[in-house]
């Protein structure tokens, strides 16, 4: 794979969390105008999961704690409580996170084994 099809690949996958939005852009427009990839393998890489592994990032590091506060009476009962805190509910979290985290790095391998193959028909064809 050659070096820029490398960093276009590495841009799109973590570029959103090293330089968060313009990192991922800079990979998708590298993307855009490659002549070593397709117009589907393109799509892929645009639409699959946009923003590479920055939203999985964003889950991990900024996703709150749910906390709840109880009240009890002087009999040790609980009354009431308040819970504040994450708004995503566990059984939707962390599939989320699973897709967020499969979603960008089963694009790059696709990328990068496309690349290769795009590279070895031209270079037959240079032949």
């Amino acid at each position: 794979m050659r070096r820029y099809d490398a960093i276009t690949v590495f841009l799109l996958l973590v570029g959103g969390v090293i330089l968060p939005v313009v990192g991922w852009v800079a990979g998708a427009v590298m993307l855009l105008v490659s002549r070593r990839w397709t117009f589907r393998d393109k799509l892929v890489g645009l639409l699959v999961w946009p923003g590479g592994l920055a939203l999985a990032a964003g889950l991990i590091v900024l996703a709150p704690t749910r906390q709840c506060v109880y009240v009890d009476d002087s009999a040790g009962h609980r009354h009431g409580g308040e819970c504040t805190g994450a708004t995503i509910p566990g059984w939707l979290g962390v599939p989320l996170l699973v897709l967020a985290i499969l979603g960008p790095l089963l694009t790059a391998i696709y990328l990068a084994r496309r690349s290769r193959r795009s590279g070895r028909v031209a270079e037959a064809a240079a032949e």
